[in-house]
């Protein structure tokens, strides 16, 4: 069972607006851990289900079954793309935003499984906006055209993994802080110990650091490195080892850091922390500890409403909640494909060492030359092919 050509199946999908969720009362609650499902930051956060979420809201009066949701699907899969945005509650709203984080959760309807893919933000890609560019890139040049952001990064997404997405989730980092800080931390298992001394400081982007526009020059043209000239801009983080609970803040720079020692200085590790952290936030999030707490579930539902934008309605929602009663939860499969693995371990990039082709960027190329192996290792995930 394989997903069809996309370039020849191309479809528009749903508009940012759905149903406010807001007006249809107390019946909310009920679908509050589905409104956050899938979502992450990272940047976001995700909720999914437990077999306690299942007995919690089994007497609940919803009587469809999984056959009779009526969510989108291909083949039996239903996909929705989760981005981190990089955008701040301080930044200027006009500017345009890049996608720290992308993420693919697929669903499986027939076997009730979830994986999840991590696209690296470095993968150099193909879009209408840039030409070539990218991937976390093509976010912010579609805010220069009048195209869907979400929707333009969508089609990039779909072409490298050669799979449908049916729905999107887009979440900020204040929404990450928010989430854990409300469910009072999360609970994480560092694997490995590191340092970052290179972590940047929010507000600090365009600091001097006290240099004149001539020591700056300089610094520059001494070759010095970006934390050299401005120490300001920069801090130093660091984790140890071992199960820790994390407020926001701290989980935040766990799975932002870029620079850490011991090999955690690679979007791959950055990857893996991430859903380390996601896994971490649907334990928190299904306790019954949280789902009983009428309290905690309207701080929650409220940070969710001002915070995420998406193209499901209120309908959606409530599907995503039949489906989720059906779902186990305990064999999540995670993909990261990377440049340093074996093939069937995701290892399917490169990193060229001419960058001159490329802007002098970092990128990630595909090694078969175009991204059919990836599509065919993700089909392998998917459907066991």
């Amino acid at each position: 069972m394989r997903y069809p050509d996309l370039k020849k199946n191309k479809n528009k999908h749903a508009s940012k607006t759905g149903k406010n969720p807001s007006k249809k009362g107390t019946k909310v609650w009920k679908y509050l851990v589905v409104l956050l499902v899938f979502f992450v930051v990272a940047g976001g956060s995700i909720f999914l289900f437990s077999d306690q979420v299942k007995a919690l809201f089994d007497p609940v009066s919803v009587v469809a079954t999984v056959n009779g949701v009526e969510l989108k699907e291909t083949d039996g899969r239903t996909n929705l793309l989760l981005l981190g945005s990089d955008r701040r509650a301080a930044d200027d709203q006009d500017s345009p935003e890049r996608a720290d984080t992308i993420l693919v959760a697929s669903i499986g309807r027939l076997d009730n499984n979830i994986v999840l893919i991590s696209l690296p933000r470095d993968l150099w890609v193909s879009s209408e906006v840039c030409g070539k560019c990218k991937i976390n890139e093509v976010y912010a040049y579609a805010y220069y055209t009048d195209e869907e952001p979400v929707e333009v990064l969508q089609e990039s997404v779909e072409d490298v993994l050669g799979i449908p997405i049916h729905y999107y989730g887009v979440v900020n980092f204040d929404l990450f802080v928010e989430v854990i800080d409300a469910l009072e931390g999360v609970e994480v298992n560092v694997e490995t110990a590191f340092d970052d001394y290179n972590y940047p400081v929010e507000g600090k982007e365009a600091d001097l650091c006290g240099r004149t526009s001539e020591e700056i020059a300089e610094m520059v043209e001494a070759e010095y490195g970006t934390a050299q000239i401005f120490p300001c801009r920069y801090k130093h983080v660091s984790f140890e080892s071992g199960n820790q609970t994390m407020d926001g803040k701290t989980a935040l720079e766990f799975v932002r850091s870029r620079k850490g020692t011991n090999g955690e200085n690679t979007d791959f590790a950055r990857s893996a922390r991430q859903q380390k952290v996601i896994m971490s936030l649907k334990d928190k999030a299904t306790s019954l500890e949280t789902l009983i707490n009428p309290k905690k579930l309207a701080e929650l539902y409220g940070i969710y409403k001002d915070s995420v934008s998406t193209n499901m309605d209120f309908a959606t929602l409530q599907d995503f909640y039949v489906l989720s009663q059906e779902i186990n939860f305990e064999g999540v499969r995670t993909i990261v494909l990377d440049d340093r693995s074996l093939a069937e371990e995701g290892g399917l990039l490169y990193s060229p060492v001419d960058a001159s082709l490329y802007g002098g960027k970092y990128v990630l190329l595909p090694k078969s030359g175009d991204y059919s192996q990836v599509r065919a290792y993700v089909q392998r995930f998917l459907f066991g092919e």
